[in-house]
């Protein structure tokens, strides 16, 4: 065989390999855009190299098994969600949060709160801990805020009665502790027009700044 068309051989196979290799890289570049919060881990989800390729996740070895080759074509569906490909005692489909398997690449927004997706391929990876709930000025959590509110923080106080479940509900003026103020504060409010509380305020709602690490539970949020 002549030079030239040696090396215009090679010169084609070399663009076959070329395309070969980077079509292979574009589908599995799609491939975390198919699978609902997949930007959140993106690759890491199936590859335990977080660039992608390689060794795969448990949750990408269940993936394999239901795609092609090089395909970029759907395959997120309820039998892949239900899944518990990690092992963690969550199903896939929760860790992305859409259980049912429902959802759709496209047209369908990200199910839930990106910020709460976990990695359905890694065992250890808890989920965010649930922001805690209150209403400010609701000292008694009876989902109200009213006079019975500053008389239960009057009689924790002076009484020795029951504490707050949450102390943040209780710190009716949001300056970061529970003292007589927080009683005066609300009455004014109430009878006097006085301010109003702090956010979270009148609903339930997270603490802003300053309230909710201490608050174990309120159960007119719960």
């Amino acid at each position: 065989m002549k030079n030239s068309a040696r090396r215009a051989l090679l010169m084609g196979f070399s663009i076959l390999l070329a395309s070969s290799v980077r079509g292979g890289l574009e589908a599995r570049g799609c491939r975390p855009d198919l699978i609902p919060n997949g930007g959140v881990h993106r690759c890491s989800s199936c590859h335990v190299n977080s660039r992608g390729g390689g060794r795969r996740t448990p949750f990408g070895q269940d993936v394999r098994d239901v795609i092609r080759s090089g395909s970029c074509a759907e395959f997120w569906e309820a039998e892949l969600a239900a899944l518990d490909s990690d092992g963690d005692g969550r199903s896939n489909g929760e860790e992305l949060l859409d259980p049912s398997g429902s959802w759709r690449p496209q047209g369908d927004p990200c199910p839930g709160d990106p910020a709460r997706a976990t990695n359905p391929g890694v065992s250890d990876d808890p989920p965010p801990a649930l922001p805690v709930l209150f209403i400010r000025g609701d000292s008694n959590s009876s989902g109200t805020v009213d006079i019975s509110d500053g008389v239960f923080t009057l009689g924790f106080l002076f009484r020795s009665e029951r504490r707050p479940t949450c102390d943040s509900a209780a710190d009716s003026n949001g300056d970061g502790g529970i003292d007589i103020s927080d009683a005066v504060y609300l009455f004014q409010y109430l009878f006097a027009g006085g301010n109003t509380p702090p956010a979270p305020f009148p609903a339930c709602g997270e603490a802003g700044k300053g309230g909710g690490d201490d608050c174990e539970e309120s159960a007119a949020c719960g």
